[in-house]
């Protein structure tokens, strides 16, 4: 019986054809596609993506230091040339790829776009992880305000008409109180005022939220960049296509169910997430399923690639490769393959 270890070295082999075996033919490429690199077999044909698969979503999965944000950087680049890409940049490491950077808390406040209360409360609902009741309690108090200490202020002053409400009300002012440290970071915006810069200019865009230390705060600006991305195509102020580059996407919310309806969500809206995360698992299966591409770097937990592998249905021979994949190597499942392939990339992804 053929090992691990073996079957690895021959899905590897490069230079000689093994009579019976079927090697996957990458289409040519051709205008609105993007080239990841070559097949890492004999035929070497370049392997590319369409960028209407992108915009049904991309997944890159690898573990810390596979090389996952080198690529992300270099496919940020190339999408320039098809539409605004936006990087939200939890680390700050786009500064050498971005056009420009827009560094949240210093440069600009983190935009809260806000249609209805109940858009507060239910961006608030998974940024903080309130309970039901919690949730239902801000839904109650909460009235439309132009700003975050106004909110505060309001729940406050709020008079418990039921026993549960008093313990609820204290509870809830605990999970709210970063917003009085960070409320002049913040500023809630009628969808039709919102800032157009992140995507009018063109180019690729960072928005760097290195100097933010507080995580609820990171997933606040992130939660609420996505939304006024969305705002912005659902009303057509951007005529263009809206590329983000989404990195720690597992850091979004501890629900994975919220980045699984959002990508269903804006698929019809010319605007594609190139979701980034060290670990599948914590992804979620149905937000996993929500992508159209998927490359895949090396990864270490068993836990995480038990899920990439039911994700794109791998074989167990190509299972052994998941933990041995070089930092110039990747496993690519895209529409225009029959099964994931194994893709040799530029050097400038390693």
């Amino acid at each position: 019986m053929w090992s691990g270890p073996f079957i690895v070295r021959f899905l590897r082999s490069s230079n000689i054809e093994i009579e019976g075996v079927v090697y996957e033919k990458p289409h040519h490429t051709s205008e609105g596609e993007i080239v990841l690199g070559v097949a890492k077999n004999f035929l070497k044909l370049p392997v590319s993506i369409g960028v209407d698969d992108v915009l049904r979503h991309c997944l890159i999965v690898g573990s810390t230091g596979s090389g996952k944000t080198s690529l992300a950087k270099r496919l940020a680049r190339m999408l320039t040339k098809y539409g605004a890409v936006v990087v939200l940049d939890w680390h700050g490491e786009y500064f050498d790829t971005a056009d420009r950077v827009v560094e949240v808390g210093r440069d600009e406040p983190i935009e809260i776009p806000v249609e209805d209360p109940l858009d507060v409360v239910s961006l608030l609902e998974e940024v903080l992880e309130l309970t039901p009741p919690q949730a239902y309690l801000l839904t109650k108090v909460l009235k439309k305000t132009t700003s975050v200490e106004l909110l505060l202020d309001l729940l406050e002053s709020y008079v418990p008409e039921a026993r549960w409400e008093v313990e609820t009300k204290a509870s809830l002012l605990r999970k709210l109180s970063f917003l009085i440290r960070y409320g002049k970071l913040l500023r809630i915006t009628p969808p039709e005022k919102l800032s157009k810069a992140l995507l009018s200019g063109g180019g690729c865009v960072s928005v760097d939220l290195s100097g933010l230390r507080v995580l609820e705060l990171k997933r606040l600006a992130v939660l609420s960049t996505l939304n006024s991305v969305r705002y912005i195509q659902e009303r057509g102020l951007f005529e263009g296509k809206a590329f983000i580059i989404v990195e720690e996407a597992h850091n979004i919310t501890s629900r994975g169910s919220l980045l699984a309806r959002y990508l269903a969500e804006v698929r019809k809206l010319n605007m594609g997430l190139v979701v980034i995360t060290q670990s599948p698992a914590a992804l979620g299966f149905e937000a996993m399923n929500n992508t159209n591409v998927k490359i895949v770097k090396t990864l270490r937990s068993a836990e995480d690639m038990q899920a990439i592998a039911k994700s794109i249905n791998l074989s167990s021979d190509k299972y052994f490769l998941l933990s041995r994949l070089e930092l110039g190597e990747a496993l690519v499942d895209a529409p225009s393959l029959s099964e994931p392939l194994l893709v040799e990339l530029p050097e400038t992804c390693s």
